[in-house]
């Protein structure tokens, strides 16, 4: 008998085909999220999990997942699962780090030149008519990046990576890891010295009960007047609300890849604000790097259908492993 395997997003045909000749698949073809009384319904008795960022797995799917042998995401990220429940339940969580750590860090660096130089709002500028006349000295202007003190909230590889770049612009470097890590060319410093001292302020950490909301309200009210907050991490690294508050009175910018709520809803404050670049969790969306996790990705699912063991495990305790 062929094993059952949920796929609970909507990928392209090809690349579900060589699937289908493997196991009996079940494919969500919805643009929305799949509903979570579908995917309880569906994984009642399948061997295999495909999933996204779009798909939280709760521990109450995972407890009505009986014969689940393995969850794998197309993500570098597992805080849209429920690890804890997902280990109890001798479940092994595949992920997919590293592949995306270029084209994250490339979209970070473009964040801070976007934010920090108006390019969105330069755009709408000319796209609304309202550049009605040539060269103007005072025109939308914004500040360098040369010139400017960054900090770097997380040095981890993607953290690492926005370092390699920023070096070619000769920028001071504050930064900040959650264990001692000495990098060159970057003054390690605590997280109040870091806000309150830097231009640009850019999120890399992971997100954990311990980072959540990292850009507090207080930091937030402690960084520079014109200064900037970059996150290509995760929404809840921020105090939204506190946030919006600090764009809304014109003091900061900023240039954000993810949010609280995705997608924003279409009354969304920070929808209304031009001093924020806002984009739609793109931080790895280039061909090269989406083929990468999604073969990372299907190779965790196969693996874990074979019972065999994960190459990329975000929960090796399954396996008796420390993590």
């Amino acid at each position: 008998m062929t094993s059952k395997c949920v796929i609970s997003l909507n990928l392209p045909e090809d690349i579900v085909a060589p699937l289908r000749e493997q196991f009996d698949l079940l494919t969500w073809a919805g643009k929305e999220a799949m509903p979570e009384l579908t995917l309880q319904d569906w994984l009642a008795d399948a061997e295999g999990l495909l999933c996204a960022l779009s798909t939280p797995i709760t521990a109450s799917v995972i407890a009505g997942a009986g014969q689940l042998k393995v969850i794998s995401t197309i993500s570098a990220g597992v805080d849209h699962i429920d690890l804890a429940a997902a280990t109890v339940a001798g479940i092994p969580v595949g992920h997919t780090p590293g592949v995306l750590v270029d084209s994250t860090a490339d979209l970070a660096v473009g964040l801070m030149i976007a934010a920090n130089r108006r390019i969105a709002e330069a755009d709408r500028w000319v796209r609304t008519g309202q550049w009605s006349q040539g060269w103007q000295a005072d025109l939308l202007l914004g500040s360098d990046l040369s010139q400017a003190t960054i900090g770097i909230v997380g040095l981890g590889p993607i953290g690492e990576a926005t370092v390699r770049r920023l070096r070619g612009f000769a920028a001071t470097l504050l930064g900040w890891n959650r264990t001692p890590k000495a990098l060159e060319g970057v003054e390690m410093v605590d997280l109040e010295d870091l806000f309150c001292r830097c231009d640009i302020v850019s999120l890399h950490t992971a997100l954990t009960p311990e980072t959540f909301q990292i850009a507090s309200r207080k930091r937030l009210a402690s960084m520079r007047s014109g200064a900037t907050l970059i996150n290509t991490g995760r929404g809840s690294l921020v105090d939204e609300e506190a946030l919006i508050e600090e764009l809304s009175s014109g003091r900061l910018r900023a240039g954000l890849d993810v949010f609280k709520t995705e997608p924003l809803p279409a009354d969304h404050p920070l929808l209304s604000l031009d001093n924020a670049v806002l984009l739609p969790h793109v931080g790895s969306a280039t061909l090269t790097t989406r083929m990468a996790m999604l073969t990372r990705a299907l190779k965790n699912l196969r693996a874990g259908m074979s019972g065999e063991p994960l190459s990329f495990c975000a929960n090796p305790e399954v396996y008796g492993v420390s993590g």
